[in-house]
């Protein structure tokens, strides 16, 4: 009992010659974040206006984080502008169908805020986009629930008259199956067994043909598909040319986010776009208003290529143990019918 009464003397002692400290915590107020392009494509064309959350804030409302009644402008170098209308959500667009972007022209943004900040990016020129001559494919093992996947990459050629910068996005559908419902009722045959489930990545894909210039670019990796049934892949590579400003600042967000926290890593800096406060040039918003031409492919896989390890393929195909009932019911609300177009 002396024993027990002793130790928690000493603890009550410890305790009160320990002083609580209050660490400040950081805080930032709120940055306006811009998300948007302007393309050759047909319009429209939409802008999203957010604001960054408050580090160490508690509560916040996320909706606080949408730009609301901000007056967005889109202009070109012939002195044509077009207002963007508020959709909701901190979406702006365009409603002048006339409005279109055309390679060789250049393009600018203006957005005043409600306090009546207003910031502006300097007019950039949309260059010409190269056309994608092929997409090739290859059969790849991979980590996870598929080991099996399509590789796909994009072939063009790189002009030699200019320095040109690209970004590649890419979309697919790949087959899942399951074991499906009566077509009908009382009927033997099965409906809704094959489901066509959209695949897509966030990956920032972007090159400089500073290496390449004036030559073929081969075999550039845009998008990978799993296996998990006998059945064709579709895809879209969406191939775009963009400014060097662009450029530059895709590189910069590549490298704070292959950040890993080692004593190598190179000083975090923001990354901050081409939006500026028109009245304050300390005052950069971040992300970016691209000014940019695309052209897209479609491609239809029709089989698998060809592999040393293709019997693999098939025996984990053919081990897979299919769910029950309309494969929506499993993997969500995707097409059972083979998207039009490819």
């Amino acid at each position: 009992m002396y024993r027990l009464f002793v130790i928690i003397l000493i603890s009550v002692l410890v305790a009160a010659c320990i002083d609580q400290v209050s660490l400040p915590i950081r805080t930032e107020a709120p940055r306006l974040v811009v998300e948007g392009q302007i393309t050759n494509e047909a319009p429209p064309y939409t802008v999203r206006l957010t604001y960054t959350g408050n580090y160490g804030g508690s509560g916040q409302n996320v909706s606080d984080q949408y730009v609301k009644e901000a007056q967005v402008t889109m202009a070109d170098d012939q002195g044509r502008s077009t207002r963007l209308i508020s959709t909701g959500l901190g979406l702006y667009q365009t409603a002048d169908s006339t409005f279109r972007g055309q390679v060789g022209r250049a393009y600018s943004l203006s957005v005043v805020l409600t306090d009546g900040k207003r910031y502006v990016t300097k007019a950039e020129r949309m260059p010409a986009v190269p056309v994608i001559d092929s997409i090739s494919s290859s059969l790849v093992k991979t980590i996870g629930l598929a080991p099996y996947a399509i590789a796909y990459a994009v072939n063009t050629t790189d002009p030699a008259s200019e320095q040109n910068y690209y970004r590649w996005t890419a979309y697919g559908y790949t087959n899942r199956m399951s074991l499906g419902v009566p077509c009908s009722l009382g009927s033997p045959n099965k409906c809704f067994t094959r489901c066509w489930t959209p695949v897509s990545n966030d990956v920032v894909n972007v090159y400089s043909d500073e290496a390449i210039n004036g030559n073929p670019l081969r075999g550039k990796f845009v998008l990978q598909l799993p296996i998990y049934a006998v059945g064709p892949q579709l895809i879209e590579v969406q191939q775009y040319s963009i400014t060097q400003s662009n450029y530059q600042f895709w590189k910069l967000y590549q490298q704070q986010n292959a950040r890993t926290g080692s004593i190598f890593d190179p000083l975090p800096a923001p990354v901050t776009g081409n939006l500026v406060n028109a009245s304050d040039p300390t005052d950069l918003a971040r992300g970016y208003f691209a000014v940019t031409s695309v052209t897209r492919k479609r491609y239809r896989q029709q089989s698998f290529p060809s592999a040393v390890f293709y019997p693999a393929v098939l025996s984990f195909i053919s081990s897979q143990i299919l769910p029950d009932g309309d494969c929506r019911a499993t993997y969500g609300n995707v097409p059972t019918l083979e998207p039009d177009g490819w």
